[in-house]
């Protein structure tokens, strides 16, 4: 097999690869599971404003 041959399968295999990961992506039953994971990063910011706010309730109540 020609070096060339071989270079020119693999790109042909990262693009459907690249096809098929752009599909799943953006396919309508996988959009909930990518806005939880959105979400994420607000979710543990209020938790942690949370885990905050009673340690502060905490340190006052003991004052």
């Amino acid at each position: 097999m020609d070096i060339n041959l071989i270079r020119s399968l693999i790109t042909l295999a990262l693009f459907i690869l690249f096809i098929v990961l752009i599909y799943q992506v953006y396919s309508k039953k996988n959009k909930r599971r990518y806005e939880d994971a959105a979400n994420l990063v607000f979710k543990d910011g209020d938790e942690r404003s949370n885990k905050l706010n009673q340690a502060e309730s905490k340190v006052e109540d003991h004052d």
